[in-house]
């Protein structure tokens, strides 16, 4: 079904973001400015001259280092809640006395219970997780085809998440390296995206068993020009059961070989009536069955293609349309719980069962 354009409403929506990192930057701004009715009116930070910075790069007009100001000011009827990950249960908690429908990006939270309280603020609005792989078109184009058994009912998914961004020390130490800001590593980074592709194919994880490691375990400090340990994991693997049957294993990694591309994900399902392979770095999704292999073109190949359609979703949500398959606040509260057994498994060295 076609979804009607954003600009047909009279009214144009007011979005916020709060946050004025890379990916406000890199991807929500600019799939924002892809629709005609939406205007980025406003950005927040805790550093308020950092924000302004950020709001003179991109030509926003106004910028606060207060939510609570920000959004009294400003009557936003949307925000986009994009700091790093310890931060966002006191963005939702500002934003939940006030009428802005929510995107708050993955992870939720860093551990369960605030992930839970984050969902609970939210109830009953209007609220989006940002789980940006379900607006790729590869995967969309993937799901469909598990959805209408193309290969029959799904008896495993595998999932290979890569990315070369720390393949050497070369790429100094940050906050992606410390244990306080990312407790799991790359698992904690990656893993929220792939965790979530699972549930949207196959449906609910009941079981959790993981392996993970630093494969390089100092980084250069900018700051101090010594080295600095590395606290938390760089590869990983992870097992899955889900409650259809289905059974998944991801292999996440940011020190991956650099191949010629920065990085990619790999998805290939097994049903009991043939195999669908994706990558991300390929315009196809290729089905094999017993009639033969068949190739579905998908030529959009970049994720920031779905920046656009993730941001006009979000309107059409919070304008009060109903959207199908979008990531609820509740399924980052779940992919929430998954990552929590994973993080136990991995401190048990054993498998971890779901309640």
């Amino acid at each position: 079904m076609t979804r009607p354009a954003i600009d047909d409403r009279d009214a144009r929506f007011r979005l916020g973001i709060i946050g004025h990192g890379m990916w406000p930057s890199a991807y929500l701004i600019p799939g924002a400015r892809q629709l005609d009715g939406v205007d980025v009116v406003a950005v927040c930070g805790r550093d308020s001259a950092r924000a302004a910075d950020f709001a003179d790069a991109h030509g926003i007009e106004r910028s606060y280092d207060s939510i609570d100001r920000m959004l009294t000011v400003e009557d936003l009827d949307g925000v986009i809640i994009a700091t790093p990950p310890p931060h966002h249960e006191s963005a939702v908690r500002a934003v939940s006395g006030f009428r802005a429908a929510v995107l708050c990006e993955k992870p939720l939270a860093l551990e369960v219970d605030s992930a839970r309280r984050i969902r609970d603020l939210l109830v009953g609005r209007a609220a989006l997780t940002g789980f940006t792989l379900r607006w790729h078109p590869l995967f969309q184009q993937l799901r469909e085809a598990v959805v209408t058994q193309a290969v029959g009912a799904v008896r495993h998914v595998r999932i290979r998440y890569l990315q070369s961004s720390a393949a050497t020390p070369a790429r100094g130490w940050d906050w992606h390296f410390d244990a306080a800001d990312e407790p799991l590593g790359v698992i904690s980074d990656l893993g929220p995206h792939a965790i979530d592709l699972v549930r949207w194919m196959v449906g609910d994880v009941t079981e959790v068993s993981a392996f993970a490691r630093t494969t390089i375990g100092e980084r250069p400090d900018p700051g101090s020009g010594r080295d600095r340990q590395v606290t938390n994991h760089d590869d990983a693997d992870v097992q899955l059961a889900a409650q259809s049957g289905a059974t998944a294993s991801l292999t996440i990694s940011r020190v991956a070989p650099d191949a010629g591309v920065p990085g990619g994900i790999t998805i290939e399902v097994l049903g009991d009536a043939g195999w669908i392979r994706v990558d991300s770095n390929e315009p196809d999704v290729v089905i094999g069955t017993a009639s033969g292999i068949e190739r579905r073109p998908v030529p959009v190949r970049s994720f920031q293609d779905g920046a656009g359609a993730q941001i006009g979703d979000f309107v059409r949500v919070a304008r009060g349309e109903h959207v199908d398959g979008l990531p609820s606040i509740d399924d980052g509260y779940q992919a929430q719980l998954v990552m929590d057994a994973v993080a136990r498994s991995l401190d048990a060295r054993e498998c971890i069962h779901l309640g």
